[in-house]
């Protein structure tokens, strides 16, 4: 079999339709993997369509909890209070019943490491050894003393994320940051690692207008 490509898609949010056309346009193939920290829930109608979508071909689909996720993880358990939870309620009843895809999201791993990249969410405190993380930090973090995060990271191992979509498509040395954007009408970015190739697919629409508020 020819060896596959190591596909990389980050927050895809409710963006289905982006997400199905941007597969289409990389082409793929049954020997690719692809890795998603797809941010799916809290962006209602279509977090259950992807989550069901990825669950029913999780071979080759990989993904890593993201902070959209741990926070319906929590409200689940009754870990945290949340003030608007109807899109909790909405996919929580989508989930009745339906343990074993449940199952699939509580047992999403946090980051996933090999010895050609680290996939995390958003990022890592540079002091920080990664197993020292606590899944709220590697799934939310931003910043690190008034910085970038990535400003202060040294270490050899290439890191893949998302989660800061005011960048844009921000390849450094050893960083990619890779989320441009989709939900807020900008594109879902897809990076090929062995080619370092970028694809991207512009949003259908603009389904949360963060600038709506201005003049």
């Amino acid at each position: 079999m020819q060896e596959g490509r190591t596909i990389f898609i980050w927050d895809i949010h409710w963006c289905y339709k982006e997400f199905k056309l941007l597969l289409n346009k990389i082409n793929l193939k049954e020997e690719d993997k692809v890795y998603l920290t797809w941010d799916l829930i809290n962006k209602w109608p279509k977090s259950y369509k992807v989550i069901k979508y990825i669950y029913k071909n999780q071979d080759q689909f990989k993904v890593v909890l993201w902070n959209n996720e741990l926070n319906f993880l929590n409200w689940l358990n009754n870990w945290v209070f949340i003030n608007n939870t109807i899109e909790y309620k909405k996919l929580k009843d989508k989930l009745k019943n339906k343990e074993n895809i449940l199952n699939f999201l509580k047992n999403i791993p946090l980051y996933i490491e090999n010895d050609n990249f680290l996939l995390i969410h958003a990022g890592l405190i540079p002091w920080k050894e990664l197993k020292s993380h606590s899944p709220r930090e590697i799934t939310s973090i931003r910043e690190y003393d008034n910085k970038p995060w990535y400003e202060y990271y040294t270490w050899n191992k290439k890191i893949i994320y998302g989660h800061r979509w005011l960048d844009g498509l921000r390849i450094r040395k050893n960083t990619i940051g890779l989320d441009t954007g989709c939900v807020y009408g900008s594109r879902l970015t897809a990076y090929i690692l062995e080619t370092w190739e970028i694809i991207q697919q512009s949003a259908q629409n603009i389904y949360i207008n963060v600038y709506k508020n201005e003049n």
